[in-house]
């Protein structure tokens, strides 16, 4: 406990000037709840660094007077899932969103550099003019730090460039929870960054230092091992021309189908299966909108795009046309086209725009979303299931990540956050559709909030024995963001 608030103000004041210190009490009130169903504490005060030896100066001073850290990237009204906001009262909210330089971008070797502030409306642009492409999750939202959703592992929407599922990071700086600064991958060493990229080096490589690599261990911690100050992350070149495909179909069964042979030969780029609601929540705004794009579209839609870059593109484009024929022809499926006109336009936009709030909550305000991953063969079961359980207006969105290896599912629970009767149901709901889903082997590879304590649960307990020996070496002192993941609070 500290015992001396005039302390522990007096010395963050002195690391990061009285300026970026705020007590505000609505701030710290805000600070305290999200869109999820947990409530938090209010923490002490919020706290803005500039730079990464601010932040271990804050991580270190935390240990010496017994604070707790949270970490945020931005001031978000969105944040969604409980991960960042306080479960203990003595904690300070360490707010990292005037960190917001770009600090290098490699055309030749297709990475940027980016410290935790740095938006999607603030990222793209710059790097279109560049003529680069970042990996995107589907219609980010515009004031979502760029950084944090690579280490929440959010899917892209291109599944052939993702090798690794820790794609599209690479190498990071992160002060761990003893204080200590410490960069991973290429960027360990030797040598400074400036000193590697004037060598022609661009911090490609995640792996190492040496056989250790410790960004697995960073990526989906919730900010409970350290802090990342900046990352590096893959990029692609924009494509010079494209075409959209977007089937429909009432079988599920039959888009996935055609969905794997895509895969299997890296026909296109971005690929994915939405259902109606989530189609329309991506191309309209206005609720009744919504509804009416919903009646004139079967319940399945298949979205690819193909791609072609340089001299040869049309030539590509027409290859690929041909081979998506063939594909069709040995498949013997049929697919209708939207009742209403969807343009090219419209689905490129909420492919490589991002929004100003998040799209789904566009239908009635709020959601709840409920994602894992899978196998191909069990995702009509687990539709299934969920549909049968829930009797709210669902959206569905189905991801191929890993070059199509595996899954990710998502279903979006949207009710009106203001029906307390509604809340209340999709929480008691919830909380017992879980264990179901886990039994049917749906994996949460990001455990959130509500979910957290049953997903570590249903894992055998050396599993939780070896992360919280993890949690030991890398934060000893338990200051960063307590209560996530299975650590207790």
């Amino acid at each position: 406990m500290i015992m001396n608030d005039d302390n522990y103000l007096q010395n963050l004041t002195k690391i990061c000037g009285s300026q970026n210190i705020s007590q505000d009490p609505k701030e710290l009130k805000a600070c305290s709840k999200d869109l999820s169903f947990l409530k938090g504490k209010s923490p002490l005060c919020i706290v803005w660094p500039s730079k990464s030896q601010d932040v271990a100066k804050i991580v270190k001073l935390a240990n010496d007077l017994k604070f707790y850290v949270i970490p945020v990237s931005l001031n978000s009204r969105f944040k969604q899932h409980g991960n960042s906001i306080p479960k203990k009262s003595n904690s300070i909210i360490l707010n990292l969103s005037r960190m917001n330089k770009i600090l290098s971008i490699n055309r030749k070797n297709r990475v940027v550099m980016v410290e935790p502030g740095v938006t999607f409306e603030q990222l793209i642009p710059i790097l279109k003019k560049k003529g680069l492409k970042l990996l995107l999750p589907l219609m980010p939202t515009a004031s979502r730090s760029v950084l944090a959703t690579a280490l929440e592992r959010e899917p892209i929407t291109i599944p052939r460039y993702h090798w690794d599922s820790s794609d599209p990071l690479l190498c990071t700086e992160v002060v761990f929870g003893t204080g200590d600064l410490f960069r991973t991958g290429t960027a360990a060493g030797p040598g400074t960054i400036k000193e590697q990229q004037k060598m022609g080096q661009a911090q490609v490589n995640p792996m190492g230092p040496t056989q250790f690599s410790p960004f697995r261990i960073i990526q989906g911690a919730q900010g409970s091992l350290g802090v990342v100050t900046w990352a590096t992350l893959k990029l692609e070149l924009l494509p010079s021309t494209q075409k959209v495909y977007h089937l429909q179909s009432d079988n599920i069964q039959d888009l996935l189908d055609l969905q794997y042979e895509l895969l299997k030969y890296r026909l296109c780029d971005e690929l994915f299966i939405l259902n109606d609601i989530n189609l329309a929540c991506l191309l309209k705004e206005n609720p009744q909108e919504i509804s009416e794009i919903v009646g004139n579209l079967e319940k399945w839609n298949l979205i690819f795009i193909i791609s072609g870059r340089g001299p040869l593109a049309n030539d590509k484009i027409s290859y690929l046309e041909g081979d998506i024929k063939d594909i069709n022809v040995k498949l013997g499926s049929k697919f209708s086209k939207p009742k209403i006109e969807i343009s090219d336009k419209e689905i490129l936009n909420f492919l490589n725009e991002p929004c100003e709030k998040p799209w789904r909550m566009r239908l009635k305000g709020t959601y709840h979303d409920i994602f894992f991953l899978t196998s191909f063969e069990k995702i009509p079961k687990f539709i299934s299931l969920i549909e049968t359980q829930f009797e709210n207006e669902i959206g569905i969105y189905i991801q191929p990540i890993n070059q199509g290896t595996s899954y990710h599912i998502e279903f979006d629970l949207y009710y009106d956050p203001k029906d307390i009767n509604e809340v209340n149901a999709i929480k008691e709901k919830i909380l017992g559709v879980r264990i179901q889903l886990m039994d049917m082997g749906a994996f949460f590879s990001k455990p959130y909030g509500l979910w957290a304590k049953e997903v570590f649960s249903h894992h055998s307990i050396e599993t939780s024995n070896a992360l919280k020996r993890v949690k030991q070496i890398f934060d000893p002192k338990n200051v960063m963001n307590p209560g996530v993941l299975c650590f207790d609070e």
